[in-house]
This record gives structure tokens, C-alpha cells and sequence, in this order.
């Protein structure tokens, strides 16, 4: 009752910030494929203030979805009879994303199957799986095992642990370091683009802030300020001093913009506790002002925050599909810029501003799409339909 009653403000506010990651997430992907570069946005040595920060906005993503996929498990559950229901709804979906990221979504990225990555939605998959388990432990239990796995992980060693894991090496790049597994068997091998340590931790977050939805609005949206504030303070304090959470420390040389550039470009793979302080900080504070806003850019952001699986099923396979074309007609051939600079025109050369003229296109092209299923969605009992 108390969730029907405040949903116009306190949920929407939810869709709204899903909404707005899941823009920026399309920006990152445009770019991969319509502003493809041969270095990193994030390499300081080669990059600019504009390739970086167009970087670092995207960075939001993945945290920010993962917390509000928590947030959102534990508002599910108050529709369910029992908390097994929640349960068998979080493996279930959870082994179902894992299958999508896997087949659909390895073959939208490559349009062939050379081999195998797994990125965010394995990742959101697994802790979905996780949480499944983890719902049925008394609340401060979740809280200290989440913030356990998000303050420590950034103690261990890599190195030190591929060495004692031995031939059991594999699993530990699978939790924490980004790399190639090969398969020699099957002449095949999995990159692991999104080491999974320490993501289902921000779920479980997540799940445990879902109560605050439950409490007077005032309270809850004091609780976020603060959490945020706190959390901004904690980014900046570890970063100042580089004691501790990210292995990449923050370096001035004397020129502005390189310096801001360094203090903010933290570890995303795996997510070091500097990097999710910097992007969960800003999106507690976010998530709790955006509750009394309501216009025509929420209510757009609101539509693809309700179907976000939806759109990265296929946001993904057209932006690849439009760049094919575009490479055809300028260069006389389709170009997959997901395999490396190896087969790129001579004659190509990176360009800003067309990733961002492609990825505003994009967007407007999939609102409509977008809205029709989030109607679908609205007026259907067909559970499936919660699988995408």
C-alpha cells in the first residue's frame, strides 16, 4: 500500500535513473563502433579531455544499473506470496541473462562466434544468481557480506593468485582479472571483459537500500543524500591519498587538464572501491533529488527505464548493422570495429563528433520501439514478459 500510494515519485525516480545509464551505456557502445580508436579514452599518454570524459560519463553505468537491479529485486519481492518466489525469480532470470550473453548477445557484437566473451549482463546474471541465495539471510548479513567483498577485494594480489590457483587460474580471472582463457581442446577461449568480483556485492547493496522505499520519503531521501555525500567523501579522501582501493594512483604534472584526468580515472576492471565510491556517490544523491521530478525529459528516460533488457538486445546489433553499412559506402567495405584495428581502412581516422551524432539517432530511433513494449509490458499478466 505504502508503494502505491508514493510510486509516481519514489519509483519513477528508479526507471528514471535506469533510464538515463542505460542512454549513457549506448553512447559507450556507439563509440566502439562509429568513433572507434586504435588507443584507449582512458589512456593518458594518447587521450584528450573530450575522448576521456566521454569515457568517464559511461562509467556510471554498470554501477548504477546494478544497484537499482538490487533495489528493484527487493521492490519485487513485495509482490511476492513468499521469498522463495523471489528466489526462484532471481536464478531463473539470472541463468537466462547468462544465456543471452553467451549466444544473442556474443553474436550481436561479432556477428560470427570466434570466440567467447563475457561482459556486463554475464556479470548481472551471476549476481542475480547470488542474490537469490543471499535474500534468504537476515538483512545486517547481507550488508556485511556486500561491503566485505566491495571494501576488500582490492587486497588481493592478481598475481600472487594465478600463481597459487595454479591450473585453477582460470576461475580466479573469471572473478578478478581481466584477460583470455583459453580452451585448447576446442581450438576456442573466453575473454573475460568483466571480471565479476566485486558486482554482486553492489546488488546486495542495492537490495538492502530497496527497505528505504518502504519508510517516509523525507527519511529516505535524507539517508540517500548523506550516503551519497559520504561516499563522494570516501572517493576523494582514498584518492587524495592513495592509501588504499585502486591500484592506479592519481598523478599532477602541472597541466589542469591532465591532472583532473588522473585524479578520475579509476579502475573499472575489476570495479577497485575508489571506482564505485566515485560512481555511487553521485547516484544515491541523484536517485533521491530525481523523485520530485517529473517533465518531458523524465518521462522519455522513464520509458527506457522500464525495458532495459529490451533495448540492449537491440540497441547493440543496430549499431554494429549501421556501421556496417556506413563502412561500406565510405570505404567500399563492411567493417566490424569490434575485432581490432587489424582490418580497418587505411583511409579511417577516429571522429567524436560522428559517435555522437550516431548515438543521438540511435536513441531517437529506439523510443519508439522502446515505448510500444514498455505498454506491452504495462498491460500484460504474462510473467515471461519480466524476462526481458
Amino acid at each position: 500500500m505504502a508503494i502505491t500510494q508514493q510510486k509516481s515519485g519514489r519509483l519513477q525516480s528508479i526507471d528514471m535513473l535506469r533510464g538515463l545509464v542505460i542512454i549513457l551505456m549506448a553512447l559507450d557502445h556507439t563509440r566502439d563502433f562509429w568513433g572507434a580508436s586504435n588507443f584507449s579514452p582512458t589512456d593518458l599518454g594518447k587521450t584528450d579531455v573530450f575522448w576521456f570524459f566521454t569515457r568517464w560519463v559511461t562509467h556510471f553505468c554498470a554501477p548504477v544499473f546494478i544497484l537499482l537491479t538490487g533495489i528493484s529485486a527487493f521492490l519485487y519481492e513485495q509482490k511476492c506470496a513468499t521469498k522463495m518466489q523471489l528466489s526462484r525469480f532471481l536464478f531463473t532470470r539470472g541463468l537466462w541473462l547468462v544465456v543471452l550473453e553467451l549466444t544473442i548477445v556474443n553474436l550481436s557484437w561479432q556477428f560470427d562466434y570466434n570466440y567467447v566473451f563475457v561482459q556486463v549482463i554475464w556479470t548481472i546474471g551471476l549476481s542475480m544468481i547470488i542474490l537469490a541465495g543471499l535474500i534468504h539471510l537476515p538483512k545486517p548479513a547481507i550488508i556485511v557480506i556486500s561491503l566485505a567483498v566491495i571494501l576488500l577485494h582490492n587486497a588481493f594480489n592478481d598475481e600472487m593468485m594465478v600463481a597459487v590457483m595454479g591450473d585453477y587460474a582460470w576461475v580466479w580471472k573469471l572473478l578478478h582479472q581481466r584477460g583470455w582463457i583459453p580452451i585448447p581442446e576446442m581450438r576456442f577461449g573466453v575473454v573475460v571483459s568483466y571480471p565479476f568480483l566485486p558486482w554482486f556485492g553492489v546488488m546486495g547493496l542495492g537490495y538492502a537500500i530497496g527497505s528505504l522505499y518502504l519508510q517516509q520519503a523525507a527519511d529516505r531521501r535524507r539517508f540517500l543524500h548523506y550516503a551519497g555525500i559520504g561516499l563522494i567523501a570516501v572517493f576523494v579522501a582514498l584518492r587524495l591519498t592513495g592509501i588504499y582501493g585502486d591500484p592506479n594512483v592519481w598523478q599532477g604534472d602541472g597541466d589542469l587538464s591532465h591532472t583532473i584526468m588522473s585524479f578520475f580515472n579509476t579502475t573499472k576492471y575489476p570495479a577497485s572501491l575508489q571506482f564505485l565510491s566515485m560512481t555511487l556517490g553521485p547516484a544515491l544523491i541523484l536517485l533521491a533529488v530525481s523523485e520530485r521530478w517529473d517533465n518531458g525529459a523524465t518521462r522519455v528516460l522513464n520509458i527506457f527505464g522500464k525495458v532495459p533488457m529490451f533495448f540492449y538486445l537491440i540497441h547493440v546489433p543496430l549499431i554494429n548493422l549501421a556501421a556496417h553499412a556506413w563502412t561500406a559506402l565510405a570505404y567500399g567495405k563492411a567493417v566490424n570495429f569490434f575485432n581490432g584495428p587489424r582490418g580497418w581502412p587505411e583511409s579511417y581516422e577516429p571522429n567524436l563528433l560522428r559517435a555522437y551524432i550516431a548515438w543521438i539517432v540511435l536513441v531517437a530511433m529506439l523510443y519508439f520501439p522502446c515505448r510500444w513494449y514498455a505498454a506491452v509490458k504495462a498491460r500484460s499478466n504474462n510473467k515471461w514478459l519480466s524476462y526481458l
